[in-house]
């Protein structure tokens, strides 16, 4: 009984609110430090056994990894050694203020002097950064321990025209517990970009190593305006949202009204013309570029792994769930890199160990890859951006080749 259960849990009833009616096993670990199931916690909670896989796919409960192995747990312990406290520090605090600082100002300037491209690429980027360094942190509950702080802060996604609950739909509830698993992870699945060799190929996908990285731009619109609909018919990415989120669903659409009279109306109204159009444009092509082009890179590169070598799941052999995060993940750069990517580039420590502030990645990165290093794993590294665009430019380049589609 999850409603009952979300009343005490302790990290908050918002954290639970998007699993309702989905299999959080896998959440489960990835989340808590602690190693096994704290039944005595659950079980006044618990109502039936769990019923079997409906059908092929984690939303109908089929999951194709090992969960919880000894590997993970031998990893757990090693962190929870180096890093006691795992959420945000004072720097973590100091950032999200001045960024937040940054875009109120700019939106201001913009209302009371009128748009210019420097104003708006400023914008662009301070929307950006919230994205990545204040939301992405507090939406995944690694802020703070209470469960409302995270809240507030991770409705700055919903200041910037997106939404902390549909954020959560997609990238915690999907992609982080089945990273680069055809069907299963939306940020792989799709037509319109062959991320996996498990995609059917069509003509258009031989320019997919052009052509994507001019689609980054547009992100924003899609987040802006479609995904409205989304909340209002409760269904995100062809997966039901749980019906335990109708309220956050509501909030969020409350948001995204002020948002729409702040970010759009507002400029628009006092300044009427194709500049000010432009200049939104200008403002969102910035954003959705610097986010789009992180997340792109961070599981799309040579020898990045997937998961499913075939589309018969029922030929899959299972693997360790750490071990995936792992090898379909790349890190790239340092701690300076960190602070401007709200630590996005450290995504195999970051898909490890979510919950855990991007302020401690630095002290994360080396642990995880003598990890890697006793366990055999491939540590995916690339020492600037630019290397792991080329990278990723290549793995967009042979999957759009019709000679890698699978039979």
């Amino acid at each position: 009984d999850l409603e009952a259960f979300s009343k005490v849990h302790p990290g908050g009833a918002d954290a639970l609110r998007v699993f309702g009616g989905s299999d959080a096993t896998t959440h489960y670990y990835m989340l808590h430090p602690h190693k096994e199931l704290r039944t005595k916690a659950l079980e006044p909670f618990r109502l039936r056994k769990a019923d079997a896989p409906k059908g092929a796919g984690s939303a109908q409960g089929d999951l194709v990894f090992k969960l919880n192995t000894p590997a993970f747990q031998e990893l757990k312990t090693r962190v929870q050694k180096a890093i006691p406290n795992q959420f945000a520090t004072s720097e973590w605090y100091i950032k999200a203020c001045l960024i937040m600082a940054l875009n109120v100002s700019m939106e201001y300037l913009i209302v009371r002097d009128g748009p210019s491209l420097l104003k708006a690429s400023v914008l662009g980027l301070s929307m950006a950064l919230i994205g990545l360094c204040i939301q992405h942190d507090a939406n995944h509950g690694a802020v703070s321990r209470s469960g409302w702080v995270n809240r507030l802060w991770g409705y700055t996604q919903d200041w910037i025209g997106g939404s902390a609950l549909l954020w959560r739909h997609h990238h915690v509830l999907m992609h982080h517990a089945d990273t680069n698993v055809n069907g299963d992870d939306p940020d792989i699945t799709g037509d319109l970009i062959r991320f996996n060799k498990l995609t059917n190929w069509k003509g258009h996908h031989k320019w997919q190593a052009l052509y994507t990285w001019f689609l980054l731009p547009l992100l924003p619109f899609r987040w802006h305006f479609s995904e409205t609909f989304d909340l209002i018919n409760m269904k995100h990415l062809d997966r039901n949202i749980s019906p335990m989120a109708h309220s956050d669903a509501k909030i969020a659409l409350f948001f995204r009204f002020v948002f729409m009279l702040r970010f759009y109306a507002l400029p628009l109204y006092f300044y009427p013309s194709f500049f000010t159009l432009f200049c939104h444009f200008v403002c969102l092509a910035v954003g959705g570029s610097y986010l789009g082009i992180n997340f792109v890179i961070s599981h799309n590169f040579e020898g990045a792994r997937s998961v499913l070598d075939s589309a018969d799941r029922s030929k899959h052999e299972k693997r360790d769930w750490s071990f995936d995060q792992v090898e379909t993940s790349s890190t790239v750069g340092g701690r300076v890199l960190g602070y401007l990517h709200g630590g996005l580039n450290y995504q195999i420590e970051h898909h490890l160990f979510p919950r855990i502030s991007h302020v401690h990645y630095h002290k994360l990165a080396p642990i995880v890859r003598q990890w890697c290093l006793d366990h055999g794993l491939k540590y995916n590294y690339y020492p600037t951006v630019f290397h792991n665009v080329v990278s990723t430019y290549r793995y967009l380049n042979t999957l759009g080749e019709q000679s890698q589609q699978v039979g």
